[in-house]
């Protein structure tokens, strides 16, 4: 028996591998997947006839086997339906045959009912149910396979259509859940994610389970070719892989995308483009499956808009019209408005005249609730490219910087959407920024520069520039007055300029305020920047704009607003009047004129940004340290995120130590900075997250505290612990593909510091290896910015070599070096 199995598996292998072989070559999804079906019920087949009394048993393909769709590793699934009373034999007889299928390699899912047992099907089987509705007769007693698929399956959907139905469409919801109800993922699962392959089987389900509903989204052909294209990815996978993980990783994007993009791209190129057409076809069948839910779910579109209440559609004055109906009455619109809409798109784009829409597009754009769905429904109609082709050229475009989450043309839409939620002002909204947006004379600006604000991306150059110039050559079509064209292509320019420097600056630093300030010219042109900066940025990815970033955006508004308006010609504050001040209110308990000493030679920029009650405690931990190796240590909770303060005399290599052992303690660091005084007391400052809540527990608090010490002490070495982090197998990091690290030097921007910014993949101890380079070639670090985005670290530092700004060949030095410590 064993020559058999041998002999099948040998002959199953050399076929499939046949098989791989020409789907490689002519990628024809249909003919490998029935052709892979078929070689399994050759072996299935084979296998039955030996072990199996066929007389008694019947052996029947089901679920994704049974529509004759079987990749490479997914599981067989069988059902071997009998009507044997004695279990023993049952066991015995079944048990041989799935052995021998083991043998032959395959990966079985397999059940075995009797018919009796069969009969007595409940609810709690109802996945079973769905497997059988594709299931067919392979080998064994017929008789018994069509008892079962045409006498008790049909009688039970009969009986709990409703009950089955409810069950897939609950089900379709909670697994949507799980995915955060998008389509946009960064490394999707092929068969669970919406617009997936479970999304086509769900719509297949119920459309058996109930009739036909009357108007799907896409054409027939769109929605089978979307579904070609999503096996076509599996099947891909599968051979990848060798498993069968479903997730298609930043990894295997690389890989499966030289099967589908022609040859000619490069990997960055080849990936955006993959994804790219994922992310529209993934459309098609997630909107496919959306609508026959709505189909068959009265209620879910009893409030639409039908064709009946309107007359024939021929503008695009009217569409906007329906859409603001739609909006203000809270109602959709039925499949019947969709398709006319659609059908008279051709009648609609020769009557298009721009020039008479500048109004409705104002009423439409200006912040409110309801716009995201409206401007989601005009994207899937046409409507939106219509009047903005500008906008076509980001359709479902991928920027892969593993850091947005999603597509740049719904990254605009989301973006959007975070404006409409100020204005509904919900318990999630920030006070703050909807009072701002209350503030702003004319809201409509920020939702035009939003929608327009990324439509150069893909176009080379820097897509600021190019957007800007996409979306004047646009407003002029709507006939906009100058004026205005100049405030949101400035807006669109001048996106990014907010968030630089509010991650990558010294919000400290007058210097820096100024600058920001004397950019936006004017407190109007503020508030409208940072509603765009912080849209812009909350629309990246779930969780982007946390407090932490929240805080300090909020900070350079105020800054840069008190500069526009309160302090124009005000003389900046002198150190010798904060000294004054400080001294002036010296508790009693400190010595005057120690605490001057300890005071001389803190930058100005110390004095200011700090609270007299912390100087005067940083004071009394100076006096406290003992020898030249004491430390003290001082680190509290804030509401966004943990303040470290340590404070000891000036040595070698202290930032190294410290963000070395707050990263092996899975830190998140988000700023450090540092002070020195002519006695060489150095006070460094630390900010960071806590991501897995590590220092909930006051024993690893506790532990942190002592290590470090220890740390600067130099009784222990950081680089070892790291090293040993990184070895050990809890902490390995599935690694995401790479790119080359990249090193900038900025001497423009201070007067005082040569401004380091360096871009890298992100890994653990990244931080340490970075500032041990620093600290090597004797470069002092007084500011450093920490910014993770996505996969993508972007660190920036403020740098100085003996007391001066870093010349040119060390610049070059350093540069090397770093990169060289992270390649």
């Amino acid at each position: 028996m064993m020559k058999l199995i041998d002999f099948l598996r040998e002959d199953y292998t050399a076929e499939r591998s046949a098989l791989e072989h020409h789907f490689l070559e002519d990628q024809n999804v249909d003919r490998y997947l029935q052709g892979h079906s078929d070689l399994v019920d050759r072996l299935v087949k084979a296998l039955a006839e030996p072990f199996l009394d066929l007389e008694d048993f019947c052996v029947l393909a089901t679920a994704g086997y049974g529509r004759r769709e079987q990749f490479p590793q997914s599981d067989v699934d069988l059902l071997v339906v009998h009507e044997v009373t004695e279990d023993r034999r049952v066991e015995r007889v079944v048990g041989s045959f799935l052995q021998g299928l083991w043998d032959s390699r395959l990966r079985l899912g397999h059940q075995v009912w009797s018919v009796q047992e069969l009969g007595e099907l409940n609810l709690e089987s109802y996945e079973f149910v769905l497997a059988l509705l594709n299931a067919r007769i392979l080998t064994g007693n017929e008789k018994l396979g069509r008892a079962a698929m045409s006498e008790i399956l049909p009688r039970f959907v009969e009986e709990h259509r409703f009950e089955l139905i409810d069950r897939v469409v609950n089900g379709a919801k909670d697994r949507h859940e799980e995915f955060g109800n998008t389509i946009y993922q960064l490394e999707p699962d092929l068969k669970e994610a919406p617009g997936g392959l479970r999304d086509y089987l769900v719509a297949t389900w119920l459309l058996r389970l109930e009739s036909k509903p009357e108007f799907l989204p896409f054409g027939h052909s769109e929605i089978l070719e979307a579904h070609q294209f999503m096996k076509k990815l599996r099947i891909l996978l599968h051979l990848e892989t060798g498993n069968i993980d479903n997730r298609l990783t930043h990894r295997l994007q690389e890989k499966v995308a030289t099967h589908v993009v022609h040859s000619g791209a490069g990997t960055q190129a080849g990936v955006e483009a993959l994804m790219k057409e994922y992310f529209l076809n993934a459309r098609v069948i997630a909107r496919y499956c959306d609508s026959v839910l709505t189909a068959l779910l009265p209620a879910e579109g009893a409030n639409a808009i039908t064709r009946a209440e309107l007359p024939p559609i021929g503008s695009v004055s009217q569409v906007l019209d329906i859409v603001a109906v739609a909006r203000r009455e809270n109602r959709t619109l039925d499949d019947g408005v969709r398709r006319a809409i659609e059908e008279a798109l051709p009648l609609i784009s020769s009557n298009l005249k721009c020039s008479e829409l500048k109004e409705p597009l104002r009423a439409l754009l200006t912040p409110q609730a309801g716009l995201y769905s409206s401007l989601s429904v005009m994207y899937e109609l046409g409507i939106l490219e219509l009047l903005f082709p500008e906008f076509g050229s980001i359709k479902a475009r991928v920027i892969r910087d593993f850091y947005h989450k999603y597509t740049v043309d719904e990254h605009t839409l989301i973006a959007i959407k975070s404006i409409e939620d100020l204005v509904v002002n919900d318990e999630t909204a920030d006070g703050r920024f909807v009072s701002i947006l209350e503030d702003t004379v004319v809201p409509f600006y920020v939702t035009l520069a939003l929608l327009l604000h990324d439509v150069g991306k893909g176009r080379g150059g820097k897509h600021t520039v190019e957007s800007a110039r996409m979306a004047v050559r646009a407003l002029r079509r709507f006939r906009f007055k100058p004026e205005e064209i100049n405030t949101i292509s400035f807006l669109i320019r001048n996106h990014l300029e907010m968030s630089a420097v509010v991650f990558r600056r010294d919000l400290e630093d007058d210097e820096v305020i100024e600058r920001f300030a004397n950019l936006v010219e004017d407190p109007e042109k503020l508030r409208l920047l940072t509603l765009l900066t912080y849209a812009d940025i909350k629309a990246v990815a779930p969780g982007t704009l946390n407090d932490w970033k929240k805080d300090l955006l909020w900070q350079l508004y105020l800054a840069s607003y008190r500069k526009l308006t309160l302090e124009i010609g005000e003389a900046r504050i002198e150190e010798e009047d904060i000294e004054e001040r400080l001294l002036a209110g010296l508790e009693t308990d400190l010595n005057p004129a120690a605490f001057e000493s300890f005071l001389e030679g803190f930058p100005v920029r110390y004095l200011r940004s700090t609270r007299p009650k912390e100087i005067y405690e940083h004071y009394r931990m100076a006096t406290s340290l003992e020898n030249v190796n004491a430390v003290e240590t001082r680190l509290l909770k804030r509401k966004t995120h943990y303040e470290l303060c340590i404070i000891t005399p000036d040595r070698s290599r202290i930032f190294a130590k410290i963000v070395g052992l707050l990263s092996y303690f899975g830190m998140n660091i988000l700023k450090g900075y540092g002070f020195a005084n002519h006695q060489q007391i150095l006070i460094d400052f630390f900010q960071f997250s806590d991501p897995q809540d590590v220092f909930r527990h006051r024993v690893e608090k506790k532990r942190f505290q002592n290590l470090l010490r220890e740390a600067l002490e130099d009784r222990i070495s950081v680089k070892a612990m790291l090293d040993r982090k990184e070895q050990s197998i809890l902490f390995r990091k599935t690694t995401t593909p790479g790119f080359s690290p990249t090193v900038y030097f900025e001497d423009e921007h201070s007067d005082r510091y040569t401004i380091m910014e360096i871009i890298a993949p992100d890994a653990p101890g990244l931080l340490y290896r970075i500032s041990k380079q620093i600290a090597e070639l004797d470069c002092d670090i007084d500011l450093a910015f920490i910014s993770t985005e996505g996969e993508k670290a972007v660190d920036v530092f403020y740098l100085r070599h003996k007391g001066g700004k870093l010349p040119p060949e060390l610049k070059l030095n350093l540069s090397e070096q770093i990169v060289g410590a992270l390649s």
